[in-house]
Parts: structure tokens; sequence; C-alpha cells
């Protein structure tokens, strides 16, 4: 798609045929409501897809559109103009929800673009496009998609988004903090300086951030796969009923929000965030839940300097070390045993916030290391590499972002060990717009030599990871944006790597 083909326009819903199903609730039509946040979709299957789209009469008017539920017609299409319909219904969009309305759309083919629409009595939406997945059978040559993560604010606009008009992938991985709960200063403001305290703070938090003009666009051209980091809701499992019900808001602003499948219960601090997707023969993802389950990443703060790196990288301790200790919890991690013991794609991803790669660092002659990462649960991360290594797991990559920086690398199991005695490589991918700041980045920096396993670091860069899977090739294009303090920025391809099947070791392409 052409740059000029990016933008779903408002002219394209001009031209679409007659969705009248049944006359809509006309409660909703007195009270103005539209579709300021535009349409979204995600989740794909090889035969389904989730389409989203929210009701509200302005985009900073979030007051309920109706008292009861609103339904709202929905089409699918095999064309832009939305001409040639493969299936059409009504979706309801529940007050209980925001008025948000979530369809999962069944029935589809695989691998196939589809173009879709909503619309409520006179009001039509902008015209998204979505793509299923590959069958799980098909023998694939090539495929492509996108990876995100780290999306504040207040520290620049979201233009990397834009580059993806010339990536030909098939969907977007968000890898979390879709939204800050932070105030950072920068560029431009929150909504408001304070921390959302509620549903209904949640709620505008998230309505501000639909509000970029580039992610919008993102949306209505890509699915996205979404999963949440520590920004997006409460950092890490607690007893503490406050806290619960501070996630609980989270959670449930984040899915009136998001083109996901499964809804959270009201008020419940728990929800079904993993997922796993095989496409083609080609290629396993797994994106567990990093958050939802985890053990405290807290257990060392005791001894930290915390006047260090913000005390974000806290002084290695043996509490960490236990073999006990756990981000996945033990449900989550015999499913991904199961996904890696019976895989017979040609690459096999493992999906999650943050890094696994190990990385040590020194502070006044004390180890330091970013213990809220993998390095935090090193006995998980030793049975995950031990269960790669037993199954002869093909092509193991992981995938990760949180960091604010481009990190490439081969996954050892401590820091200092020969690189090639590593089971995987990994690639993490800098943010958006999120700034990764000195007082973080030069412990890193200055720690490279110590991880001899760490082939690329950088931090100064905005952007997104672009991934290119063949067959023969795993290739990682590091797409960087060269401004995002004001809008226009332009995103370009500063370096790329590669893994060649059947080889440990990720080399400059």
């Amino acid at each position: 798609m052409k740059r000029r083909h990016f933008v779903a326009g408002a002219g394209l819903a001009l031209a679409a045929p007659s969705l009248i199903i049944r006359n809509v609730a006309a409660q909703a039509l007195a009270s103005g409501a539209g579709f300021p946040f535009s349409v979204a979709s995600g989740d794909p299957t090889s035969d389904a897809v989730v389409l989203w789209t929210k009701l509200a009469r302005a985009a900073d008017d979030l007051t309920p559109v109706a008292n009861g539920s609103v339904e709202v017609e929905w089409i699918v299409a095999n064309d832009e103009r939305l001409t040639d319909i493969v299936r059409r219904g009504v979706g309801i969009a529940r007050p209980e929800f925001g008025h948000s309305v979530h369809v999962d759309v069944e029935g589809l083919q695989p691998d196939r673009w589809y173009w879709y629409a909503f619309r409520l009595g006179g009001e039509m939406s902008p015209v998204g496009r979505t793509r299923t997945l590959p069958s799980a059978s098909a023998a694939l040559s090539r495929f492509r998609f996108n990876v995100v993560s780290c999306q504040h604010w207040e520290n620049g606009y979201f233009d990397a988004y834009d580059g993806m008009a010339e990536d030909d992938a098939s969907f977007v991985l968000h890898l979390g903090d879709y939204i800050y709960e932070v105030g950072r200063g920068g560029v431009r403001s929150h909504e408001s300086k304070t921390a959302p305290a509620n549903l209904d703070d949640y709620r505008r938090r998230h309505a501000l951030y639909k509000t970029d003009a580039a992610l919008r666009r993102a949306h209505e051209r890509l699915p996205f796969m979404v999963t949440l980091d520590n920004h997006d809701a409460l950092t890490e499992n607690t007893d503490d009923m406050a806290k619960l019900k501070l996630r609980a808001a989270a959670y449930q602003a984040w899915y009136e929000f998001q083109p996901v499948r499964n809804a959270p219960l009201l008020s419940s601090p728990a929800m079904p965030i993993l997922r796993g997707r095989d496409i083609g023969g080609l290629l396993r993802l797994s994106i567990p839940d990093t958050r939802q389950f985890k053990d405290s990443e807290s257990v060392c703060a005791a001894g930290t300097d915390r006047n260090f790196a913000f005390g974000v990288f806290q002084k290695a301790c043996e509490a960490s070390e236990a073999a006990g200790r756990s981000m996945l919890g033990a449900p989550q991690e015999t499913w991904l045993d199961e996904r890696l013991k019976t895989s017979q794609a040609r690459w096999n991803v493992l999906a999650s916030t943050v890094m696994m790669t190990p990385f040590d660092m020194d502070h006044e002659g004390a180890l330091y290391r970013y213990l809220q990462s993998w390095d935090g649960y090193p006995a998980e991360r030793a049975r995950i590499l031990d269960q790669i290594e037993k199954y002869r797991v093909s092509n193991p990559i992981a995938i990760a972002g949180d960091i604010h920086s481009n990190l490439v690398s081969d996954v050892v199991r401590r820091a200092g060990d020969d690189p090639k005695t590593a089971l995987m490589s990994e690639f993490v991918g800098t943010s958006i717009s999120s700034l990764w700041p000195e007082p973080l980045a030069k412990p890193m920096r200055d720690a490279l030599p110590a991880n001899p396993h760490i082939r690329h670091y950088e931090y100064t860069r905005r952007g997104y990871l672009r991934m290119t899977v063949t067959e023969d090739r795993w290739t990682t294009d590091l797409r960087t944006i060269d401004f995002t303090d004001k809008p226009g920025g332009k995103v370009s391809t500063d370096r790329s790597f590669v893994v060649e099947n059947g080889q440990t070791g990720v080399k400059a392409a």
C-alpha cells in the first residue's frame, strides 16, 4: 500500500453501499453519537478477526451516549469500496463497557485482506482494512509483521507508525505501554497532571492517546495484537485490594479501547491476556502474560542504591535467584512448555514485554541488574532455555520492548558466557516515542564490554521493528524516525540483522 492509501478517508465511506439491516436504537441518534476514535481491528486468526469502534459525541466527551445498549451495523467486504460484501451484522455497544463495540467476525478466508466499516443511523465510520492469518497448515515462503511498544504521549508524537505504510506487513504486535499513567513532560501534555485513579480517568487517558493521527491511521490499516506492560495497568501481582481495584479499572478501560477478543469481568482485576498463534508451518508465536502472575520484582530493593538509575536497576541479591520465582506462573509455564515441545514450525518466537537477555552492570563495584526483566527470574528463564535445548526447538527467537532502546543479542544463560553457547537470539525494539534518559542508558552503555553477547545497543532513536521471515532467514530491520518532538518525522531503516535457519547467532545484514 502506498502512503496515500494508508489514510482511511471519510470519502470512501460516502461511496459505500447502504448498510441498513434494521432500525437502530433511536436513543443514540438523538444524542449525536458518532465515531470520533475511528475504527480498528485485532486478534486475527486464520478465519476470524475482531472489529472495534467506540461511540462517543467527541473524543473529549465520554459521557454516555445512551442509557442502554445501542445497536451498530457492521460490514466486511473484499474491496475498499465495500461493494463485494462477505459478512454483515449488528454489534452491541453496551453502556457497562463505555459503548465500545467488539465484533468477532468468523468464517473468513485465511491470509486475506478485508475492508470493513460501521454505521449508526446516517453516520458512517471511516473504512478500515484488516487481514486474516494464514492457516496453520499453509506452506509459506515469506511472512512479515511489525513490532512496537512504549508510546508516551508527552514524550513525542507517534508518527513512526506512518513508516508502516510501505512495509507490506500482515499485523502489528504491540508489546505494551500503549498508554502511560505517569506524566513526564515533553512536547505535549496529558489531559490531567495526575495519574488515573479510577475507571473514568483511565478512559480519558485512552481517549487522548487514540487521538494521535498516526496511531489512528495504523489501526485503520492493519490488525493489531496487543498485550499489557507495567504502565498500562498494575506493575505486578499484589494482594493490596486498593491496587487490585485500580488494576480492574485499568483492564476495563484497556479492553474498551482495544480490538481484543476477551472481555474482563466487570470490576475484576484479572483478564485473559496470553495468546498463541501458528502462522502456517513457518512461524509459531507465543505471547504470554508477563505481568498478572509474576512474583515481586522488588526483592532486592532493600540493598539497592535508589539514587542510581532512578532505582530502576537493582543490586543483585540471592532472593532473585530463588528456584521458585516466576514471571509467568505455573499454568503459563506449562502452556509454554507444551508449545515448545509440540512445535513443528520452522521459527519459534517468544514475545514478552521485557527482555530475556541477561545483562550485568556495575555500580561502585557492586553487581546490578534490571530485575523487572527476565534477569529478575533467572531460574525460570533457565527452565525455558532447558526446554528449548531438550526439545531441540527449531530456530528460537525472543522479541521484547520496554527499555526504549534497540538491543540485539544472543541469549546466553549468564552474562559473560561465550556467545557461541547461546540457544536463541533476541530483538528488543525501541519505543514509538518514550525516551530512555541518560541515567538509565549510561550504565548499560558502560557495561557492554562485560556483556559480549550484546550485538547492538542504541537508545537515542525511536521507531519500531520490522520482521521478515522466510524458510531460510529471519531478518529484523530497525526502523527509526528522524524526530518525534513535532509532527512529520520520516522513517528509514537504521540497521538490519539476520538469523540464518539452523544457525545460532545474530549477524549484521
